[in-house]
């Protein structure tokens, strides 16, 4: 049984797809870090760059967007699209346009946008300037033909559409209407867009909404539970009694109720563990993601081949399950245990295709590498839950690593002998316990000598800091 819970009572909203006692998919949204991804504005060209042959768009309190040549309108209208278009040919500074955000900002790029419009439905993507029918590779090929003939039968001029999976149970006059809905939609935000001054927002979203219509494409619900009303009231006329909807009311937050917390928080944890003992770890960093597959308490018989390819099986599905619930996105690389034979690795690549079908977003599967590295490839149009729910280390900035209390220590002696021959009798020194203890103990008399060396007196004064750390407070005259 697949359980739907909604916990949106709280400024934190948090979705979570739970399934015999475990999360199968997961999505948190806070106040400051909403997504805009699907968003559209009317923007204003602040910037022409050539270099990069895109703009910088102004759509709208402060922020910008980085449209490449390849997304603007009258790039794609050409018939015969030239690979090397100038984006001074296509765009100017100044001009206003219509922009659909397509991947939100990090810490360092800017929200990715474009002019390509896509509005959809829960059957139909409709795209103005799209200009191609794709259908579903999902789908009986069989089924595809038809539908891409339905496409190509009611588009006109420069449109196009996506045509997704849940089309495939619609009679053909239900797509018609639901084309037509989206046409009227698209028509209406253009009407908005001369109406209104640039840069300002044409449609926006409901977020939360919207991840709770994704999750129930993805797979079959037996019931929602939500604590908020509101929802459970939109959710409940949306679905027409579909699916039983259910309204918590109780003072326990219903994540915890559910007993479904503690694995929420081991999301954000490096290492994982498997049910035979065995474990992963998951290092993310802003170029690529590093999962590592070992051992640990794993008390087989590792030398038996069967019982090493069963471990690697066990982590690729636990792989692909933490990918989806952490939404890790652009490269990644995994070090499965000892994977030689290509019989064993055409197997887990088998078996992480199957399971990324869960998955809502693209991912690609490039093969081992020659050092028997497995190479993927995710689509990243989110910030990932790691960059949603913790904040860079201001003690070690990401490493991992602080610099040791002996190399302070030695980067304090360093610093004393710059006052030698000074006219000093004693320096006072703010430094935490582990830098003052080197000084101490069995280093004792490397302080007399440095002291004798330099002709004056070395006092510390204990202070409490977040990692090795000194101060020279002041010299005594």
């Amino acid at each position: 049984m697949t359980k739907m819970i909604i916990n949106a009572r709280e400024s934190e909203k948090r979705i979570i797809m739970e399934k015999a006692g475990s999360i199968q998919h997961v999505y948190i949204e806070q106040p400051e870090g909403k997504s805009l991804v699907g968003n559209i504005y009317l923007g204003i060209v602040e910037r022409v760059v050539p270099s990069l042959n895109a703009a910088f768009v102004n759509f709208g309190k402060g922020k910008k967007g980085y449209l490449h040549v390849t997304q603007v309108p009258a790039y794609l209208f050409q018939e015969n699209k030239q690979k090397d278009v100038s984006i001074r040919e296509v765009i100017r500074q100044g001009e206003k346009m219509i922009v659909q955000v397509q991947k939100d900002e990090s810490d360092k790029k800017y929200y990715r946008i474009t002019g390509n419009i896509e509005i959809a439905s829960p059957t139909l993507v409709y795209m103005p300037f799209g200009n191609y029918v794709a259908v579903s590779k999902k789908l009986p090929q069989k089924e595809r033909t038809r539908l891409k003939e339905w496409g190509y039968r009611y588009k006109q001029g420069s449109e196009g559409f996506i045509i997704r999976t849940n089309a495939s149970d619609c009679h053909e006059n239900e797509l018609l209407d639901q084309y037509i809905q989206l046409k009227e939609k698209w028509n209406a935000i253009k009407g908005l867009a001369q109406k209104q001054k640039a840069p300002s927002a044409l449609l926006v979203h409901d977020s939360l909404l919207d991840e709770i219509q994704s999750f129930l494409q993805l797979e079959k619900v037996d019931e929602i539970i939500c604590d908020d009303m509101t929802i459970v009231q939109h959710v409940k006329k949306e679905l027409k009694n579909s699916i039983p909807v259910r309204y918590y009311k109780e003072k326990e937050n219903i994540v915890t109720h559910y007993l479904l917390q503690k694995e929420l928080e081991s999301l954000t944890k490096k290492m994982v563990w498997l049910k035979n003992g065995a474990n992963i770890v998951i290092e993310q960093s802003e170029a690529f993601t590093i999962i590592d597959v070992n051992t640990a308490k794993f008390t087989g018989s590792l030398e038996k081949e069967m019982a090493v390819m069963e471990t690697n099986r066990l982590a690729a599905i636990e792989i692909a399950r933490q990918i989806r619930l952490r939404n890790i996105g652009g490269n990644i690389f995994i070090d499965f245990i000892n994977v030689k034979e290509e019989n064993d690795r055409v197997a887990l690549i088998q078996l992480l295709k199957k399971e990324f079908e869960k998955d809502q977003e693209r991912t690609i599967i490039y093969g081992f590498t020659a050092l028997g590295i497995l190479e993927i490839s995710r689509k990243r149009a989110k910030p990932s839950l790691q960059d949603k729910l913790l904040n860079q280390c201001p003690t070690c900035y990401g490493t991992g690593f602080v610099t040791s209390p002996a190399t302070v220590a030695f980067q304090l002696e360093r610093e004393l002998w710059e006052y030698k021959d000074g006219d000093y009798s004693e320096v006072i020194i703010e430094a935490t316990e582990d830098v003052v203890a080197y000084f101490s103990g069995e280093h004792k008399e490397h302080l007399k000598r440095l002291e004798e060396t330099l002709l004056f007196k070395i006092t510390f004064q204990p202070i409490l800091f977040s990692r090795p750390h000194y101060h020279i407070k002041r010299f005594e005259a």
